[in-house]
């Protein structure tokens, strides 16, 4: 019977160890090395099959090894067989060439990569002088990687953890590991990890250390916490759950909330991550002077209502959903966004508008979600397909697992070509009553599901079947279609992927950061910031029948949601717990329609009807208009959120000093300030009702006076109103969500 043993080191956190475990990384004398179990690890210890190095598609140097040790039948032909077998020399193993080369003793471009007493190094001279054997045909397989310990917490004075790994494998036996296994942190800011598994912690903060021995990852969370004397928790009130579930987190790490923000900071920030118009200076007037308690969730009720909550939700999933005139054509693109809004309108239960998606047949221009599945001319590729859906409704990318076995993740190639399988019978023909016209009209595509149709895995040249990620192979009939059992998978409440991932890609719309981040990149070694909330948001959704709104008040009635934008001294450098709201620049669209109000000067939108909002646009790319490219409207390429940008930059300065855009609509005749002029209103008044159409405030005692004097000592005075508008809408307040 195996016998934990625990060893206690002042000043250090436990180091756990098997008094039994044989460790891996110390060749026995008179015991065979395995290749699989010790060789193969050990070039991943000492980075020889890194993709930075041999493990890259084409090798380096003509020694190409399979990522991370994905495929070790391939390695050992390459290290034993191929170049007339030069790289070992069982006659005299220290004259082999990856001996020679990695110890440095040869010109080498990776540099030195096994030093004398390096488990590696160890374990590859052994393997050669013992002849470079490959391993017996029934040598027990892999079953599990222990990682100890688990999910802990660590406390000042004590700054180090142990990791340590045991693999068990399929005889029952067990083997320390730990010396083989290649460590990663998550956040390199907060700790640090080196090769043996000690970690050592820099600041308070959490961490994710990935460990992967062979094909198998597995991830533990640790948490630091160096305890401040001065800390106190000020308990502030618990809106919902997401409030006490994020609190608990807040206070592990000693994050003080800021306070709420002010009703003017919540009345603009609601309305924009809302439905991505600015109140109006009357709506603002009447929630400012509201009395009632209760007028914050009133408001969010009111705006879930409103038809621009479908346009603006539509919006960000056109975005990801490649809804451009080149994938999808005009026409389509227009249907596919429209479809996409009545089923925000209609607050549809999310799981449905997923299942229509994923198993739409028919002509793109009468049935519009079937332009999921249709690139320019042709069906998209069943793998881009699979990419895609992971990306969108699972949250994972699938990407790294194509040539190879996801180098950081437990994804594989059998997983990435398994879910391309439920497309593989996707096909396309041209639509008779939407005929191509000309190289600019394609006309629609009929797409449909044929009874035929494989994905061929390219490491074993046979066709893979259908599997859902995490290896089961549903059955599915000969001339069902397989694209039913993978919507009815994702959408299923006991789906580990879609409730979680749907939840933080809203959190992410809200917030301005997902729990985990990036939005897309679920993975165990990119924790979120708080699992026991995901979770929490994720049932939620569920029990309630995937009700988005549900979900988007639940979320916007929290006191985390209606924090200040304003930090702390203390809450400052969090970036990633809520402790404050996220300040970011507007999108393109918004940005757009916030000048056009402001302004009171509607955009025209060249083959659109009068009144057309940016946020209701179909396809950016029909227009090119330069404001909003400059802003960062994507091209709506890819899956990624990251494909719309957000970062400020010279240009967004150039369009707003001297663009034509913002400067048509300050010199308008007609606009606000010309309308303002013209129906005499006293000068403060007109001032506060610019404040509140621009800024969604008053101005301040301060800022009223400077800019009544700038008024009063103008020559212009049109101009001078015009420079106090200017400088409103190149103010930060007014670019920035805050």
């Amino acid at each position: 019977m195996r016998v934990p043993v625990l060893i206690a080191v002042a000043g250090m956190a436990t180091v756990f160890a098997r008094a039994d475990a044989a460790d891996l990384a110390v060749p026995k004398p008179g015991e065979p090395v395995s290749f699989v179990r010790q060789v193969v690890p050990a070039l991943g210890v000492a980075g020889c099959n890194a993709g930075a190095c041999h493990g890259t598609p084409s090798g380096k140097n003509g020694f190409k090894l399979s990522l991370r040790g994905f495929d070790p039948a391939a390695d050992y032909k390459q290290l034993v067989h191929d170049s007339a077998g030069r790289r070992v020399s069982v006659a005299d193993p220290d004259q082999s060439l990856i001996l020679l080369k990695g110890r440095g003793k040869v010109p080498h471009e990776g540099g030195i990569r096994l030093r004398p007493g390096d488990p590696a190094d160890a374990v590859l001279r052994e393997w050669v002088r013992q002849g470079a054997k490959t391993d017996p045909v029934d040598l027990p397989a892999h079953a599990r990687l222990e990682v100890r310990p688990a999910n802990t917490l660590v406390r000042a004075p004590v700054r180090t953890q142990q990791v340590t790994t045991t693999a068990h494998f399929a005889d029952r036996s067990t083997a320390d590991v730990t010396r083989l296994t290649v460590f990663r942190s998550s956040d390199e800011a907060v700790a640090r990890v080196d090769a043996n598994g000690l970690v050592t912690f820099a600041k308070t903060g959490e961490v994710a250390i990935q460990t992967k021995y062979l094909n198998e990852i597995v991830s533990v969370r640790l948490t630091f916490v160096e305890p401040d004397p001065a800390f106190r928790w000020p308990d502030p009130p618990a809106n919902n759950y997401v409030d006490e579930l994020l609190y608990a987190k807040q206070r592990l790490l000693q994050l003080a909330p800021s306070e709420l923000a002010a009703d003017t900071e919540f009345l603009r920030r609601t309305h924009l991550d809302l439905i991505g118009v600015l109140p109006t200076p009357a709506e603002a007037e009447a929630f400012l002077t509201d009395a009632d308690p209760a007028k914050r969730d009133k408001l969010i009720d009111r705006l879930l209502e409103r038809p621009e909550f479908a346009d603006f939700w539509a919006l960000k999933w056109a975005d990801v959903l490649n809804v451009n005139r080149r994938a999808v054509q005009a026409k389509g693109a227009y249907l596919y966004v429209q479809w996409l809004r009545n089923h925000f309108l209609a607050n549809t239960p999310f799981d449905q508008v997923v299942r229509e998606l994923l198993t739409a047949s028919g002509s793109t221009f009468l049935n519009p979600p079937a332009s999921y599945f249709r690139s320019d001319r042709k069906v998209r590729k069943p793998d881009d397909l699979g990419r895609s859906t992971a990306q969108l409704f699972l949250g994972i990318r699938m990407s790294c697992a194509e040539c190879h076995n996801h180098p950081f993740e437990r994804w594989t190639q059998d997983d990435y070509y398994g879910l391309a399988a439920f497309f593989a019978r996707v096909k396309d023909r041209p639509d008779p009553l939407y005929p191509r016209l000309n190289r600019f009209n394609l006309g629609a595509l009929d797409i449909f599901h044929a009874k035929s149709g494989e994905v061929v895995h390219p490491r074993i040249k046979e066709p893979q079947p259908p599997r859902f990620l995490g290896g089961e192979i549903p059955v599915i009939g000969p001339d069902e279609d397989r694209r039913v059992a993978l919507a009815n998978w994702v959408t299923d409440k006991k789906n580990p992927f879609f409730a979680r991932s749907t939840a933080n890609r809203v959190w992410y719309h809200l917030l301005g950061r997902g729990l985990v981040d990036p939005v897309d990149d679920f993975r165990d070694s990119n924790p979120a910031a708080s699992d026991e909330l995901l979770d929490a948001l994720a049932k939620d959704f569920a029990d309630h029948n995937f009700d988005l709104r549900h979900l988007v008040r639940t979320v916007m009635r929290s006191r985390t949601y209606q924090l200040s934008a304003a930090s702390t001294e203390a809450n400052a450098p969090d970036e990633r717990f809520f402790s404050h709201a996220v300040t970011k620049l507007l999108s393109a669209e918004v940005l757009l329609d916030a000048l056009s109000d402001a302004t009171g000067v509607p955009e025209i939108f060249e083959g659109t009807k009068p009144g057309t909002r940016a946020t209701q646009l179909p396809d950016g790319d029909v227009f090119h208009h330069p404001f909003l490219k400059a802003f960062g409207q994507p091209a709506r390429e890819t899956a990624c959120e990251c494909e719309r940008q957000a970062d400020s930059s010279l240009g967004h300065a150039l369009q707003l000093i001297n663009g034509p855009t913002l400067k048509v609509k300050l010199i308008a005749p007609d606009n606000r300030v010309g309308r303002l002029l013209k129906e005499g209103k006293p000068a403060d008044a007109a001032l506060r009702e610019l404040y509140l159409a621009t800024l969604t405030r008053p101005p301040t005692a301060v800022e009223e006076r400077a800019a009544l004097l700038h008024l009063a000592s103008a020559p212009d005075r049109r101009q001078a109103w015009e420079d106090v508008h200017w400088a409103l809408l190149n103010s930060k307040e007014f670019l920035f969500r805050h």
